[in-house]
């Protein structure tokens, strides 16, 4: 039987369990993509990789096509293009994969992503990181290819300042200080993006205010996580929320989160662990902020 994660929330809260850890590569996503509609938007072509050969190349880019597509960032694979945007308004995304041994007969994954301008203009976007079973990549394995598209559409999709929805004050916020999530430290496979886009969910669905841009008003909240060796079939994993005064940085306060969850779980897609994770540190932090006389 997996692991239960159970998520010890503390400093000025009750403990409180989040559930099951969920497994962190959960089926096929059932949202329809329908790629043979031409597009009205220029888009981003996907190339298939280079470098070290996958199994199965043109499921890969179209993987990552759609998960690009769910994350709002037009795309195609650009072996399947039908779009009706004029080739020079066009961008295609490039990839090279290095696969390197790893512990345990695993193989860490290394996906670098290149933007091609429509003018030829070659620039460095991101490097996706995946911890696969030895053989994966080469053998084109469906489920563990997705998973690898999906970590590489997440690191795209922030790379291309596309990770996160404009968050403006609204009229008559003034007086109410916002929060600004900052960026995901020390998380491993898509970690950072993924627990970046939940946290923010979970906040909002709290009804606390988010900003992208901090005022001199505002908090800031910072995520730290400090994933320890795996034994026993499972790794301990420690995730600190630290809330913050914009103005002086001064600390108000942090949420701990002690999980246990099968080992190598969190080295790729964490998908639906993400969600978990962040309901239980929005709940926790929703209270720290109100015993701070900050929500009412």
């Amino acid at each position: 039987m997996r692991p239960s994660l159970l998520a010890l929330l503390v400093c000025l809260l009750a403990v409180s369990a989040c559930g099951p850890l969920p497994r962190p590569f959960q089926p096929e996503s059932k949202v329809a993509v329908d790629l043979r509609a031409p597009s009205t938007r220029a888009p981003f072509r996907v190339a298939a990789p280079q470098g070290e050969p996958s199994g199965d190349p043109k499921r890969f880019s179209l993987k990552v096509a759609e998960q690009l597509l769910t994350l709002g960032v037009p795309a195609e694979p650009q072996w399947f293009s039908m779009t009706t945007a004029p080739a020079l308004e066009t961008r295609r995304l490039q990839s090279r994969a290095a696969v390197t041994e790893a512990a345990n007969g695993n193989e860490r994954l290394e996906v670098e992503w290149l933007l091609l301008s429509p003018e030829g203009e070659e620039r460095h976007l991101t490097v996706a990181q995946l911890l696969l079973p030895g053989g994966a990549w080469s053998n084109g394995s469906a489920d563990l290819l997705d998973d690898a598209a999906f970590v590489s559409a997440a690191a795209i999709s922030r790379a291309l300042d596309m990770a996160l929805p404009a968050l403006e004050r609204k009229d008559g916020d003034q007086a109410t200080p916002r929060l600004v999530v900052l960026p995901i430290e020390g998380a491993s496979g898509d970690g950072p993006e993924s627990l970046e886009y939940a946290i923010v969910r979970a906040l909002r669905d709290q009804g606390i205010a988010l900003a992208a841009v901090p005022e001199q008003e505002d908090l800031l909240l910072g995520c730290f996580i400090d994933i320890g060796p795996a034994q026993g079939g499972v790794q301990p994993v420690t995730i600190q929320w630290q809330l913050l005064q914009a103005a002086d940085f001064s600390e108000i306060g942090t949420v701990t989160q002690d999980n246990l969850v099968p080992a190598y779980s969190l080295a790729g897609a964490w998908r639906d662990s993400a969600a978990q994770i962040a309901l239980a540190a929005a709940e926790g932090i929703a209270e720290l902020l109100q015993q701070a006389g900050l929500r009412p």
